[in-house]
This record gives structure tokens, sequence and C-alpha cells, in this order.
């Protein structure tokens, strides 16, 4: 089912169940950022590898938010197993979950949001400084009332 607003916003998933689709999210690693599509149901969250560019200037390609954001609308409709068709895609079980964190973006800093594990944390940070957290940080509530969402 196509979603009638853009992301973030919540959309029928295939099998009649609610999901929460963000969009516009990257993690950093030493080279380059990989950009994710982040699915939200009620046994977890996939994280669907959308596309990857490079910290120098003269790497970087042009157009790869709005590719990102395709690969998210294509995956809207699709299973939950098949979300992490990309080898780079994964997924985190609502089990393992112990609370979110999200911090507001300004001047200099990105907004950054953190799904915290007993493992490890997985930090993502938005593309754009004036990303509504607030409207994150309700959905999650409202999608997950048993886990915890700190705003810093």
């Amino acid at each position: 089912m196509e979603p009638t607003r853009e992301p973030p916003c919540i959309t029928d998933g295939p099998d009649g169940q609610r999901r929460l689709w963000v969009s516009g999210w990257y993690r950093i690693r030493p080279q380059t950022f990989e950009h994710f599509e982040l699915f939200f149901d009620r046994s977890g969250i996939s994280l669907a590898f959308a596309e990857e560019s490079y910290k120098s200037f003269l790497l970087r390609r042009d157009g790869r938010l709005q590719e990102a954001e395709d690969v998210g609308r294509r995956h809207v409709g699709t299973p939950a197993d098949e979300l992490l068709d990309n080898e780079r895609s994964f997924r985190i079980p609502l089990t393992d979950v112990s609370r979110f964190r999200i911090k507001a973006g300004s001047l200099l800093c990105n907004p950054r949001f953190v799904v915290e594990t007993d493992e490890k944390d997985h930090e993502f940070y938005h593309q754009s400084r004036t990303y509504d957290v607030d409207e994150l940080a309700a959905l999650l509530d409202e999608f997950y009332p048993d886990v915890p969402t700190i705003e810093t």
C-alpha cells in the first residue's frame, strides 16, 4: 500500500499490521555514510540498506537521499523478511530494544537517533538539521508504548 504522506508515517504492512516508515537516516562508517530506510513493526525494526556515499566531497554523488527514499517507497508493502534482501540490511528484534534516544538537530549538528540494545547501540543521524524529532518521538511512543523514548 502506498503511503498517503511523506515519512515518517504509519502505513499498513502486507500482513495487515501497522508499520512505521522513517526515512533519511544514515550511520557513519570510517570512510562512508550508509543510508537506511527504517521500518518499525510490532516484532522489531527492519533497517533496509538504501545507499552508500563516500565522505570525500569528490566521490559523493548527487541524489543519494532521493534514491534512499525511493528504496523506502518500494519496500513499504514488502513483508518484513523481504526487507532484508540486501546483505547490509539488518533487523533488531523488539525484545532486544531497551530504549530509544533522540536528539534534536542544531545549527551545527544533525539530529541523532539511537536504538539501545543490551549488546550495542545503533546510532543514526538525519540528513536534515531541521528534522522534527518531536513527531518521531510521538510516533515511537504510540507504536511502542512499552519501550521508553528519551529526548535529549
